[in-house]
């Protein structure tokens, strides 16, 4: 037996071409191809990814500051306001929060202050990221 591997097998390669492609180049996809749930999943992250970037990159133009930005002067304003009303000391004497509120008007201006004043935001841009975040306005 393995003396006839030995006679067919050098028959063989002499019958190969010379040349041979061992990568070849892969075909055109095909549209209708099954695309597997792993693979899907990591395009739709792809896409995503790319559409937040272009978001990005429109708002830098714009001017629009990026959300974070906005929640932390959104906080700032938060943190001032309550300091400012001595929250703390009123939660202590009585005991609990009853009757213990932020205007939001108050927190708007402390915010938009905070925005235009200490981080160069102008003022249409971040008043449009404050209303916004704040679910004042329809999102765009």
């Amino acid at each position: 037996m393995f003396t006839e591997t030995a006679f067919v097998l050098p028959g063989l390669c002499e019958q190969m071409p010379y040349e041979i492609e061992l990568d070849p180049e892969p075909e055109a996809e095909d549209a209708s191809a099954h695309e597997s749930g792993s693979a899907r999943t990591a395009r739709e992250k792809r896409d995503a990814a790319e559409r937040k970037r272009a978001e990005r990159a429109r708002n830098r133009k714009a001017g629009i500051p990026d959300p974070a930005l906005v929640d932390r002067a959104i906080a700032t304003a938060l943190g001032d306001i309550s300091r400012r009303a001595r929250f703390r000391e009123r939660v202590q004497v009585q005991q609990g929060m009853q009757g213990l509120a932020i205007g939001l008007d108050a927190i708007l201006g402390q915010a938009m202050q905070e925005l235009v004043e200490r981080r160069g935001v102008k003022q249409p841009q971040a008043k449009a990221a404050l209303m916004q975040r704040l679910g004042l306005t329809r999102q765009a």
